[in-house]
């Protein structure tokens, strides 16, 4: 049971990134040729996985490995739960719009779709910086006692 929680954390993390590669990948295709119906689909695996990963993380975290007394006081996962919340506020953005074009809104203008992607482009930038928050914090760098 230990060993496939971590596995199971980190199989959701590969995922997460995964979806933000393909949502980049589709919102780069030509003007007016999005396929926002493909990217809500996306999307919706992406909002799973990180809802997944959030609780399985939590779950290793306080009952497995070091404990939450050790991640509370660590520093580097603190940033990271603030990394990870900042992710999530960002993806409301392309979110909205994705299930807007999903529900019958086909005409989404270049403007948007390049505001889209930046911000796609921004979660993966805070998803690298989650990650070293992450291994600072697994090797005890920055625990305040």
């Amino acid at each position: 049971m230990t060993v496939a929680i971590p596995a199971l954390h980190f199989l959701l993390a590969f995922v997460l990134v995964a979806c933000l590669a393909v949502e980049l990948t589709l919102l780069g295709a030509p003007p007016g040729r999005v396929p926002f119906p493909a990217l809500a689909k996306i999307d919706a695996l992406y909002g799973l996985s990180a809802g997944l990963l959030l609780a399985v993380g939590l779950y290793r975290a306080i009952n497995l490995e070091k404990g939450w007394a050790y991640y509370s006081h660590s520093l580097p996962f603190l940033i990271k739960l603030g990394l990870f919340a900042a992710i999530a506020i960002a993806s409301l953005y392309p979110t909205v719009h994705f299930f807007r074009a999903r529900r019958g809104d086909k005409h989404v203008d270049q403007v948007t779709v390049d505001r889209i992607r930046k911000v796609v482009h921004i979660e993966l930038a805070l998803v690298g910086a989650l990650i070293v928050c992450a291994s600072l914090a697994a090797k005890g760098i920055g625990v305040v006692t």
